[in-house]
C-alpha cells in the first residue's frame, strides 16, 4: 500500500512539474542558441549641464548635451559598429524630484524610470543585430549646492538600471558618475553583469523539482 502511495505521489509531483518545465522549454530552446548576454564596463564623458536654480529646489535637472568620449571593456568591446563617440549614441536629460533635505545646501532627488535612459543605436554582438539600450530604475541622487558659489555638484553613485539588446533584458547594470558645476564634462560609468539564461533556469528548475520529490519520497516512507 506505501509501495503504491508513494509511486502515485511521485507521478503526481513528476506531472505537476514536468507541465511548467516543458512549456518553459518550447519557449527557450528555440532561441537559446542564439542567447546574448552581456559582461563588461562602458565609461561614456561629455559636456553636461547642470542649472543653477537655488538651494535644494523641489525639482532639478541634468542634461547630457553628447557623447565625446567612450572607453569599453569586456563584451562593450565586441560591438560592431564600436561603441565610439559620435556613433549615435544619445543620453536623456534626467528630471529629479527631491526627495529629503539633509542640510541647508544638500538634498536628495528621485530620479524615476527611464525607458531607455542611454540610447546605443543598432548594434551587432555575435549574430545578433538589435538596438541596445540602457533603462534607468527608479534611483536616488545626491545633490550639493557649494557654499557661497552657484555651482551644484551632482553626485551619481548606486544607481540601477538593465541592458536591453533585441528586446531582452541581458544584464543589469550600475551607473556611478560625478558632476562638478554648471556646464562641465561629466563621466558615467555602467557596470554589467549578465542575467542567467533561459536554460540555465531551466536546468534549475529541475534540479529543485528533483529535491522535492526526493524529499517526498522521504516522508511518505517515514
Amino acid at each position: 500500500m506505501i509501495n503504491f502511495k508513494s509511486k502515485l505521489v511521485n507521478a503526481t509531483l513528476a506531472a505537476t512539474f514536468a507541465i511548467p518545465l516543458a512549456t518553459a522549454g518550447m519557449f527557450t530552446s528555440a532561441g537559446s542558441a542564439q542567447a546574448v548576454t552581456l559582461t563588461g564596463s562602458i565609461g561614456l564623458t561629455g559636456t553636461s549641464i547642470v542649472p543653477n536654480d537655488g538651494v535644494n529646489p523641489l525639482t532639478t535637472s541634468i542634461k547630457f548635451v553628447d557623447v565625446d568620449g567612450v572607453d569599453t571593456d569586456g563584451d562593450f568591446a565586441a560591438f560592431s559598429p564600436n561603441l565610439n563617440p559620435g556613433a549615435g549614441i544619445t543620453i536623456n536629460t534626467l528630471n529629479l524630484t527631491r526627495t529629503a533635505v539633509l542640510s541647508g545646501t544638500t538634498a536628495t532627488y528621485s530620479t524615476g524610470v527611464y525607458t531607455p535612459f542611454i540610447n546605443f543605436g543598432s548594434r551587432t554582438l555575435g549574430t545578433t543585430t538589435a538596438l541596445l539600450s540602457f533603462d534607468l530604475d527608479d534611483s536616488v541622487v545626491t545633490r550639493i549646492r557649494k557654499s557661497g558659489t552657484n555651482i551644484n555638484d551632482v553626485i551619481l553613485d548606486g544607481i540601477t538600471g538593465k541592458f536591453n539588446f533585441n528586446g531582452k533584458t541581458i544584464a543589469v547594470g550600475n551607473l556611478g558618475a560625478s558632476i562638478n558645476g554648471k556646464t562641465s564634462e561629466y563621466h558615467l560609468t555602467l557596470d554589467a553583469v549578465s542575467v542567467p539564461e533561459p536554460t540555465t533556469m531551466l536546468g534549475l528548475g529541475l534540479v529543485g523539482a528533483g529535491m522535492i520529490m526526493s524529499r517526498r519520497r522521504k516522508s511518505i516512507l517515514q
